[in-house]
């Protein structure tokens, strides 16, 4: 009896330990849950760009957001149409390449729904020449380069017309177009070709009318170099875009956050000659 009822004790005793141990191990295996599920787990957003001074800004917002657990993944484009068939695509979550006429342009003609989250800069188009030291200089029946895109086309009609070298008519909130010209005493004539082909032009016509990054590639800036420039607080500014969907998600408001940050605003004020100026 002593000896069956020894038995049952030893055996009482194992059951305890091994279901104090389960016990132990469920513990274990929930607080290792726990910690798994409290780690942050880094998220991504993808942005579009096409060339400097944009990449080097998202650069700068890239290597900021790494201490918040978000990779920027860049995506450097061809040309100045990809970043916004990219975004509409929902390829990358948001592009850093255009102003917001440009990009409503883009809307109409391709019944998208992208918009506008952040003005970062102003590229205030110039009047470049080769040949001329001023405005006054420049002969009557000149031919200036301009972009053939309908916004750019507005734009530099725009900026002749701000400093009285054209008369534009009177339209309700468009777009100029060479139509609109109502008095042009000086007789221009009016080149087009895409805004990144008219650096190919500048040997062959009067003028062009580009942005700084274009005018940089001919070793131009727009202190030093341009006839004529717009003035700052246009609606020209290079813009952060995403879509409607993600525009005001907690990523792209970081994204422009970083952004328009203290480090972004020094390197855009370094930048020579006015190249590009804070919008932020």
């Amino acid at each position: 009896m002593k000896k069956r009822l020894l038995i049952m004790m030893v055996v009482l005793v194992s059951v305890l330990v091994a279901c104090n141990e389960n016990g132990d191990s469920e513990n274990t295996n929930e607080s290792s849950d726990n910690n798994n599920n409290g780690e942050s787990q880094e998220q991504t957003v993808s942005v579009a760009v096409v060339e400097s001074p944009m990449l080097d800004v998202v650069e700068i917002a890239k290597e900021n957001l790494a201490e918040e657990d978000i990779h920027v993944d860049i995506v450097e484009m061809g040309n100045y149409i990809q970043p916004n068939e990219a975004l509409a695509n929902e390829e990358v979550d948001a592009n850093f390449s255009q102003h917001v006429p440009f990009m409503k342009q883009f809307n109409q003609n391709s019944d998208a729904d992208l918009t506008e989250v952040q003005p970062i800069y102003y590229a205030n188009f110039g009047l470049y020449t080769k040949e001329y030291a001023s405005i006054d200089a420049l002969p009557d029946d000149a031919t200036i380069g301009i972009a053939n895109d309908p916004s750019n086309i507005d734009r530099s009609l725009r900026l002749l017309a701000a400093h009285d070298l054209i008369k534009l008519k009177e339209i309700d909130n468009g777009q100029y177009g060479l139509e609109d010209i109502k008095e042009d005493s000086h007789n221009y004539r009016f080149e087009q070709a895409g805004i990144a082909a008219l650096t190919r032009l500048y040997k062959d016509v009067d003028g062009i009318i580009v942005n700084p990054t274009h005018a940089g590639h001919l070793d131009l800036t727009p202190a030093e170099d341009a006839l004529i420039t717009e003035k700052e607080d246009n609606k020209f500014a290079i813009t952060l875009v995403a879509r409607k969907d993600n525009a005001d998600s907690e990523l792209i408001q970081k994204l422009a956050d970083a952004m328009t940050s203290e480090e972004v605003r020094t390197f855009l004020n370094s930048r020579e000659g006015e190249a590009s100026i804070p919008a932020f």
